[in-house]
């Protein structure tokens, strides 16, 4: 075969990437939060801020390898996919290329900022993102768990800072090795009678799964008292207020029991902003149930359904915000790192973090705006994450605080921005 054949073939193996990888909203919203990653990049180059970049590149990796994830279960979920000539083999061809070329990108841009310990960062995301790809293809519903994949990001700091230079070798030929078995597991994956409920179910709520509750009194009182705001999620969004500050103790009382250092307080932030975030998601991607909304009793019109939810909103966060200066006042009683600067930076924290996502979610009109959302949440973490190390090395908690104040009124202007633009030119 000549050479201009063999490029020709490699080409065509490329027919149709634009629609299926672009034009997937939930593809395209995680391509969305790689991107803003990678442009991200360019600003901290230039303030010199050379310690968020494994975190930037570690999303970077994450953020696609959950895209060839929800691609390939789509495929399992597509009974026609047999009938169409090369659509298979070209999809695991463009999926292959897209890990190989996120991978080659994060890693010259690793060398050349020359941060210690970020090409072994990189590495563990990638390692963690193709075992969750392959556990997808072994178990579809293992998606619904891919929010996961960004909390351990969080963790991938300090556990590259236990791993010696000299793994980077064995990394590399691990992530070889788990490559070359997720291609022959891809290649043999056949179609799957639970793809196409996983692949509906991630597109309406965000791709997370909880257990569901009876209902009783209390719940439908709680309920009521959020609507509309949950109107979308369904009791999704009870069963994560009640999980969260549940399973935040729990975690803070094994750590302090085993004499660890697991930050219960910071994975609530994450959830919280989590929670928020997929208030907006559920919005967009049920946008059908608007009409069903605007049809109940109870509204004065699209502008009280408006008001309405955005009073909803205003209720979720004060809610949020009340559990964390709760928990973390519990917490405070046999953890000795939590002072009352701490606390306070912790309740700010979670208050413009959450208040932001809720007022940038009023504003997006579709899937891939709500990439912004995740950016956010990254952000908000960094910051925090930050903030705390810096405080726990005899830092002055006061300049944390000021900010916190700050990015709180700033957070208030998001939210009442947002609560203009709440469908703001939607007819329904």
């Amino acid at each position: 075969m000549s050479r201009s054949s063999v490029i020709k073939l490699t080409i065509n193996r490329f027919d149709g990437a634009v629609r299926l990888w672009l034009f997937d909203v939930v593809c395209a919203s995680f391509f969305g939060v790689a991107l803003l990653g990678l442009l991200l990049l360019l600003p901290i180059f230039w303030f010199e801020k050379f310690d968020v970049i494994p975190l930037m590149l570690s999303m970077f990796q994450v953020s696609v390898s959950i895209s060839v994830a929800w691609q390939l279960n789509r495929l399992a979920a597509t009974e026609w996919s047999i009938l169409i000539p090369r659509y298979r083999g070209n999809l695991l061809f463009q999926a292959a290329t897209l890990l190989i070329l996120s991978f080659l990108i994060c890693a010259l841009i690793s060398l050349v900022s020359g941060v210690d310990g970020s090409f072994t960062q990189l590495q563990l995301a990638t390692a963690a993102g193709l075992i969750f790809i392959y556990l997808c293809l072994i178990k579809v519903q293992t998606y619904y768990w891919s929010v996961l994949l960004y909390l351990f990001l969080m963790s991938l700091s300090s556990l590259a800072s236990q791993i010696p230079t000299e793994i980077n070798i064995p990394l590399f030929v691990a992530n070889g090795v788990l490559a070359w078995l997720l291609w022959q597991k891809a290649n043999g994956n056949p179609w799957h009678p639970d793809a196409r409920s996983v692949y509906l179910n991630a597109q309406e709520m965000g791709g997370v799964w909880l257990p569901g509750l009876k209902s009783n009194p209390q719940l439908a009182k709680f309920e009521l008292w959020l609507h509309p705001v949950n109107f979308f999620m369904g009791p999704l969004l009870t069963i994560l207020l009640l999980a969260m500050p549940v399973v935040t103790l729990v975690v803070a009382v094994l750590s302090s029991a085993i004499g660890g250092d697991i930050p219960a307080l910071f994975l609530y932030t994450q959830f919280a902003c989590v929670a928020c975030s997929m208030v907006h998601w559920s919005r967009i991607h049920r946008w059908r149930a608007v009409e069903s909304l605007y049809m109940l009793p109870g509204f004065d019109g699209k502008q009280g359904m408006r008001d309405a939810f955005n009073l909803g909103q205003v209720k979720l966060l004060i809610l949020l915000v009340s559990m964390m200066g709760l928990v973390a006042a519990v917490i405070s009683l046999f953890d000795p790192l939590i002072t009352i600067g701490v606390w306070f930076h912790l309740v700010l924290s979670t208050l413009f973090g959450c208040g932001l996502i809720l007022g940038v979610g009023s504003g997006c009109k579709n899937a891939l705006q709500l990439s912004l959302l995740m950016l956010i949440i990254i952000c908000q973490s960094v910051w925090i994450s930050t903030s705390l190390g810096q405080i726990s090395d005899g830092g002055e908690i006061w300049l944390w605080l000021s900010i916190d104040i700050i990015l709180m009124v700033f957070s208030f202007v998001t939210l009442w921005w947002g609560s203009k633009k709440l469908w703001y030119g939607d007819f329904f």
